[in-house]
């Protein structure tokens, strides 16, 4: 230590003996020091007007601050309050082309702007959560509220839901966005039998339960106000359940009594998720003014759906069965179906994932889908033939996807429509297509 003192003492000497020989450069030393003590001192000031400025701002109450507004008034709500820390927006966009051939006639060429959805999401606090959804079809000729709920958490097994929400029929009307699918159109069974997109108010549960570390089974449970008596008469074609939906439905139930929807999927340790859900509830008016006019009567949906990968191959699929109660004094029993069935299997193989172009999340993948729908169930009750109204669809088709949130997709489809009377009619589309999250 004492060594160690000497030698600065000795370095101070050395330095004060060259600063006595060289004047100016000594001087400059000087300068230079200063010159940096000066700018640590502004510095230090900086510092300090900052913190103090960040301390006013967290102290001052918003309402006191001048402003032009009316207190309680429309730029006085939670959600511009509390803009950048609790609410987010976003949405998604689908735009494609079609051109349609039955029997040997084109109806042309055309384009298609056929989605524009906005999201809401705000995180009202830790445990209320509020989420929206409005779609536009076709530029403006379809507006709707999609969902609009709040959700409630309590703990993974318990939560409460309530509002404008999807009805857990399958896993495709719950999950149903256009980006996340390599096939432009929707599936048949999860639009003609079950009435994707169904959105329903009500109000019921929701959670997780642990089987295992690796196991997992979740769970809907709803109560909501139902369909309505439009999906025998509002078509003319017969039994046609997406009908059913009414846009009285979301102010009042048109008979008092709520439907039940219900759903457990399943996420075992092997990947994957397979479901079973359930529907079911009075759809038509029972009683005006307390007047019974009708006799109730029901519709109820079963179906299963199942979602797999496996390295490069994507499986999924759905299968619905439906049962609608008729009147038992329609002359027209036959073009009224009771029963309808139907399913689809889709299978995506990617075939290139790399970087491209400069798009480092490049991918391809090849895709292929078969439909069926059976929306009349039965015979005719006098000559005992079979009833049609039977669609097949084959459609195959490659997804490019620039990233994991955009597709283009090339689609071609194949289908075979048979009538009530079994007269069948070929039809063929070729479609390119944008689908994308913003």
């Amino acid at each position: 230590m004492n060594a160690g003192i000497r030698l600065n003492q000795k370095e101070k000497r050395t330095q004060r003996r060259r600063d006595a020989k060289n004047p100016q450069r000594a001087f400059s030393a000087k300068l230079c020091a200063f010159a940096h003590l000066r700018e640590s001192f502004y510095f230090l000031n900086l510092i300090l007007l900052l913190a103090a400025h960040t301390s006013f701002a967290q102290t001052t109450k918003p309402d006191s601050l001048p402003s032009p507004f009316q207190r309680g008034g429309i730029y006085d709500r939670p959600y511009i309050l509390n803009l950048g820390g609790k609410t987010a927006i976003g949405g998604y966009a689908e735009i494609n082309s079609n051109y349609f051939r039955t029997e040997g006639v084109a109806e042309g060429f055309s384009f298609e702007g056929r989605r524009f959805n906005i999201f809401l999401y705000s995180a009202v606090s830790e445990h209320v959560k509020l989420t929206s959804e409005l779609e536009f079809e076709h530029g403006t000729e379809e507006i709707k509220l999609e969902t609009a709920l709040v959700d409630v958490l309590l703990a993974t097994p318990l939560n409460f839901r309530m509002g404008i929400l999807l009805s857990p029929i399958g896993r495709f009307n719950i999950a149903h966005d256009s980006p996340r699918y390599n096939v432009i159109d929707r599936p048949l069974v999860s639009t003609q039998i079950i009435p994707a997109t169904l959105s329903e108010v009500g109000a019921g549960i929701f959670g997780a339960l642990y089987l295992t570390p690796f196991d997992r089974l979740t769970y809907e449970l709803y109560a909501v106000n139902g369909l309505s008596d439009g999906l025998l008469l509002s078509t003319g074609e017969g039994t046609r359940i997406p009908a059913g939906r009414s846009e009285e439905a979301f102010g009042e139930d048109n008979n008092g009594a709520p439907a039940w929807v219900g759903r457990l999927g399943y996420n075992p340790r092997f990947g994957g998720e397979f479901g079973l859900s359930l529907y079911q509830g009075r759809y038509n008016t029972t009683a005006i003014e307390g007047i019974v006019v009708e006799e109730s009567r029901s519709v109820r949906l079963l179906a299963f759906d199942a979602d797999y990968r496996w390295r490069k191959l994507h499986l999924r699929g759905e299968a619905a069965l439906a049962h609608v109660d008729i009147p038992s004094d329609h002359v027209d029993d036959d073009f009224l179906a009771e029963t309808q069935r139907g399913f689809y299997v889709e299978g995506n193989y990617t075939l290139l994932r790399r970087g491209l172009l400069g798009m480092p999340e490049a991918s391809l993948a090849l895709v292929s889908r078969f439909d069926y729908v059976d929306l009349n169930v039965g015979e005719f009750d006098k000559t005992e033939q079979n009833i049609g109204e039977a669609t097949r669809r084959w459609t195959t088709g490659l997804s490019f996807r620039p990233t994991s949130e955009t597709a283009i997709r090339l689609s071609y489809w194949r289908q075979w429509e048979d009538d009530v009377f079994n007269n069948r009619a070929n039809t063929m589309n070729v479609q390119l297509g944008v689908a994308t999250y913003f």
